[in-house]
């Protein structure tokens, strides 16, 4: 009987008992804070979003019998070296490419080297992760909200001209569920809801 997984790993299909501990720990990111992850927690993540995406398991290369060493860990290490090692941001770089290069390809794609092209990266470093850390680091109370995020807030009702209103919003004790959804939808759309904490 196979065993329910809910991150999009598969324990019946590990060939040892290291891969099976190994995938094991995928769950571990629902309860372990994304900026204290681990490579395992990322690859874990990557493998979430492509069973949310494709509806089917990722399939390991088990190119070799100890997990530590296989493909998959090489290439979250790649974009550690390449991209950034910080879990939260590579997190957000695996966000990016399910929306941005995955929804986008005319086929499935079966190999995880496809986060680690080097263009691709590249995009994602020089329009995405350069531009935020330029933006977040001049961003105040006064600084208007773009309006692909005003418009989120408009249409439940929230008028949000500025950072330092939405970070009132954000504060909000008891927030409605629709709030607390437009929040997510904004930060799907790119917002670093971190901004918000030092704005107030």
């Amino acid at each position: 009987m196979q065993e329910k997984d809910t991150t999009g790993g598969s324990l019946t299909d590990a060939p040892n008992d290291n891969y099976r501990k190994f995938f094991d720990r995928f769950s571990e990111i629902e309860t372990i804070d994304t900026k204290d992850w681990k490579p395992v927690h990322v690859l874990g993540y990557f493998c979430k979003k492509y069973f949310e995406t494709y509806k089917v398991k990722y399939k390991f290369k088990f190119n070799s019998p100890a997990p530590s060493k296989c493909f998959e860990v090489f290439q979250i290490k790649k974009l550690a070296s390449n991209l950034t090692s910080d879990p939260v941001l590579l997190k957000e770089y695996i966000d990016w490419v399910y929306l941005n290069k995955v929804t986008k390809a005319k086929r499935r794609l079966t190999s995880i080297s496809f986060m680690t092209v080097e263009g691709v990266m590249n995009e994602y470093k020089f329009n995405v992760l350069l531009k935020q850390i330029n933006i977040n680091n001049t961003i105040d109370r006064s600084t208007p909200l773009p309006e692909k995020y005003q418009s989120i807030f408009t249409e439940i009702g929230y008028t949000t001209n500025t950072y330092g209103e939405l970070a009132f919003l954000s504060h909000m004790p008891d927030m409605p569920v629709y709030l607390y959804r437009a929040f997510i939808k904004a930060q799907e759309n790119g917002l670093d809801l971190s901004i918000l904490d030092k704005v107030v």
